[in-house]
């Protein structure tokens, strides 16, 4: 038995469903003779009649109705691939999937995907926020596509890091204390001063420890939070000064509290992070490509701490 092309199953489709060789010939822009000559070569190829010929018109016979059957469930996968392929020529469809530090996921990462769905309108984006150990374990598990930290991850896993961004730390001021009219301060002159620190382990609470004990500091007290955000409502609150970066500040405080240069400058890479040794979806496979096309990362300054 010769192929059956997917032109005679749709004559026959077309006369099964309307009853008749004139209307399937209206229904596909062709001629009635030309549709009975390919339902009669159908009928020769099959070896059995598809049809009752009567005077109104063609009606299947039982072994054309259980053709049909078959024949309805392939025209079903063809509209199913057609379309996918319609949907793939609006845009890669998929979901990238990321866990990051929170101020990370509400500022780098948010920008960064907002570039790339705007590029690929059917992405749809999943993040979450977690403590950096916790962003470290979704990747290692695959639950994610990849995750953002502030610093470096930790050594002895197949992990790709590329830098996205550098954070700042800087010293946060209420409006009313009297260092908030210096544009930068040496942290030595901070001896005495009422500290609100961000719990460990954490990069900025780690480099103020390291300061104090570098230039002899001593805070009068020490308030301890959990978040940098609740750093800058308590020094607001409270008149003392905590150590966050400016985007924070900038975003908390509504110019209650001044963000001043730190001396010497505490800086940390933003590293995206994923596993090497994973089968990448399609989507994040696309969304590596651009993120090296579109945002190259220049390398990071001289001095920067990791």
């Amino acid at each position: 038995m010769h192929p059956i092309d997917a032109r005679t199953l749709e004559v026959f489709r077309a006369v099964a469903e309307t009853g008749s060789a004139t209307r399937a010939a209206e229904r596909l822009n062709s001629t009635q003779p030309s549709i009975t000559r390919t339902i009669g070569a159908f009928e020769q190829q099959c070896g059995f009649s598809l049809f009752d010929r009567g005077r109104y018109g063609m009606t299947l016979t039982e072994a054309g109705s259980v053709l049909l059957e078959s024949v309805e469930r392939n025209f079903a996968g063809l509209n199913r691939i057609q379309h996918a392929i319609g949907q793939l020529r609006q845009g890669l469809p998929g979901t990238l999937r990321a866990v990051a530090v929170p101020v990370i996921a509400e500022g780098a990462l948010c920008t960064i995907f907002g570039a790339f769905t705007r590029a690929h309108p059917r992405v749809g984006i999943n993040i979450k926020s977690a403590r950096p150990e916790m962003v470290i374990n979704d990747i290692l598990t695959g639950d994610v596509d990849m995750g953002a930290i502030i610093g470096s991850p930790p050594q002895g896993f197949d992990l790709e890091v590329r830098v996205i961004g550098q954070r700042r730390m800087k010293l946060a001021v209420p409006s009313d204390h009297r260092l908030a009219n210096r544009e930068r301060v040496h942290f030595r002159e901070l001896h005495d001063e009422a500290f609100v620190l961000i719990v460990q382990p954490h990069n900025i609470r780690l480099a103020v420890d390291r300061m104090m004990n570098d230039f002899g500091v001593r805070p009068s007290v020490t308030h301890e939070v959990s978040t940098q955000r609740t750093v800058v409502e308590l020094a607001r609150r409270s008149g003392a000064i905590g150590f966050a970066d400016d985007e924070i500040i900038a975003s908390v405080a509504d110019g209650a509290v001044k963000a001043i240069e730190l001396d010497p400058p505490t800086e940390w890479n933003i590293n995206l992070i994923h596993r090497r040794d994973r089968k990448y979806s399609q989507v994040f496979t696309a969304f590596l490509s651009w993120l090296e096309e579109s945002h190259p990362v220049a390398p990071a300054p001289s001095g920067v701490a990791g």
